[in-house]
This record gives structure tokens, C-alpha cells and sequence, in this order.
């Protein structure tokens, strides 16, 4: 089985301008496709939603050694947007 974290999104359209997506739930590593789907019937409010599973962080850098990608599980949002941070911080460049 895939391991990541799942995130419900549901599509919001204003009277003027463009749509987007907007996060209404994530669900950590220990839940199912099956519980996303669970949880967006037990809101009952009508919609449009999208579930999706992010499961890999890719930083992908190009140095003195050529193209390197460091690749791992992305088993919580607060580990995506932790690496987020730190890829900015670090100025893209993996640490060593």
C-alpha cells in the first residue's frame, strides 16, 4: 500500500474571476482513501471535491555532480511545508 497523506479540496467558483481549489480536510498517514471519501459524506453539503494522495517529496537540484533528485515519503502536510521552508531557506540547494 502507497504511503502518504490525503488531502479533500473542494472547487470554489466566485461570481467574478477565476476558480480554485480550496483544502477543507487533510487526513495523516494513517488513514484510508476509503476515510476521505467517509468524512466528505458525513458533511453533507453539496460540492465539487477532489481527494488527493501526495505520497513523494522530490528536491530536485542541479550541481556540480549533474541533475540529483533526493526523494522520500511525504507522510504528513507538516513535513511537506517544513521541506518547503527549507528548500527557500536553503536557496534550493540540498544541505550537506
Amino acid at each position: 500500500m502507497p504511503h502518504g497523506f490525503f488531502t479533500i479540496e473542494q472547487w470554489k467558483q466566485p461570481r467574478k474571476g477565476k476558480g480554485r481549489w480550496v483544502v477543507i480536510q487533510h487526513l495523516d498517514r494513517f488513514k484510508k482513501l476509503s476515510d476521505a471519501i467517509d468524512l466528505l459524506a458525513a458533511r453533507k453539503k453539496p460540492g465539487f471535491y477532489r481527494v488527493i494522495q501526495t505520497q513523494r517529496m522530490i528536491w530536485a537540484e542541479t550541481g556540480p555532480k549533474g541533475f540529483k533528485m533526493h526523494k522520500w515519503h511525504a507522510l504528513e502536510v507538516k513535513t511537506l511545508e517544513r521541506t518547503a521552508k527549507a528548500f527557500v531557506r536553503d536557496r534550493r540547494k540540498w544541505p550537506r
